[in-house]
């Protein structure tokens, strides 16, 4: 189980690295709305040819809203944020909360329950996180204000893909989870093509470099990392997946360090080392149980 741990992980801060990389080739929601797409249909041709079981058509709303609020309306609602002028580091500090309120909306609507340890691991991976992003906070601050409006686009950002998140521990959980990805990437690429009509996008630049990032992001993230999260969501509590996620910025950042020679402070190596332990703390306990 910790192999998957860290594999998810490491996909998913890719993500963030994948995010900077289609800057000026694909506009970010045609990126994810092809994505969605191609995703939805990989999981349905791997249903279709395996003959998975799909849901009943009563319980459809319940993977297609799964799916629009882990995906579609997280990103979309994140995107649309930073292209609102949003700093970066706002964003992942916003983020930093989603373990909390992920914990929170478990227990009051499923009932999990998590550990006096494992809550305070996650507080300290969530400090870690803050000091990873403190230096990008700081430069980010002095840009100016932002909107009201931008700030609750961040927030709803993230309170959709917490939603999202809990929404998958639910009854959806005992569903094929071939033909329930199918269904989720498919409803979320409605959404991002909704986000793609609201703000006009049409970035596509056909070259190399853009195939080989729409094939990691159909492939890996999608076919990886989100039907990983998803699997994990199955086996696990919500609150430890969600706190095990805290260490994908900081990775993303040492990634960042190496692929694009961004700098990384000491404030930002003692964050990482911190999460670390926050992550470690959280985990021990869950180990035992």
């Amino acid at each position: 189980m910790a192999f998957l741990y860290v594999l998810l992980v490491v996909i998913w801060s890719t993500g963030f690295i994948t995010g900077k990389l289609i800057v000026g080739l694909i506009d970010p929601n045609v990126y994810l709305g092809i994505r969605f797409f191609c995703a939805g249909l990989l999981f349905l041709a791997i249903a279709l040819v395996q003959r998975r079981h799909f849901p009943k058509w009563k319980e459809l709303p319940k993977h297609i809203i799964a799916g629009m609020l882990m995906n579609g309306f997280y990103l979309g609602f994140a995107y649309v944020a930073i292209a609102k002028g949003l700093p970066a580091g706002i964003m992942a500090l916003i983020g930093a909360l989603q373990p909390a309120l992920v914990t929170l909306l478990a227990f009051l609507i499923i009932k999990e329950k998590t550990s006096l340890k494992g809550i305070v691991g996650m507080l300290i991976g969530m400090v870690g996180l803050m000091l990873v992003v403190s230096p990008a906070l700081g430069l980010d601050m002095n840009h100016g204000g932002v909107s009201l409006f931008t700030f609750a686009l961040a927030c709803s950002a993230i309170f959709a893909l917490s939603l999202g998140v809990t929404y998958q521990k639910m009854s959806i959980s005992s569903s094929d989870i071939f033909s329930s990805m199918a269904i989720q990437n498919l409803a979320a690429s409605v959404v991002s093509f909704g986000f793609v009509l609201i703000l006009g996008e049409s970035l596509f630049r056909v070259q190399l470099e853009s195939v080989l990032l729409m094939f990691w992001g159909v492939i890996v993230l999608s076919g990886g990392g989100v039907f990983l999260m998803v699997w994990l969501l199955r086996k696990v509590k919500a609150s430890q997946v969600s706190t095990v996620l805290l260490l994908a910025p900081p990775l993303a950042a040492i990634e960042s360090y190496f692929l694009f020679t961004e700098s990384m402070t000491t404030i930002q190596i003692v964050g990482f080392v911190v999460t670390i332990t926050g992550v470690y703390l959280s985990r021990t306990k869950a180990n035992k149980e």
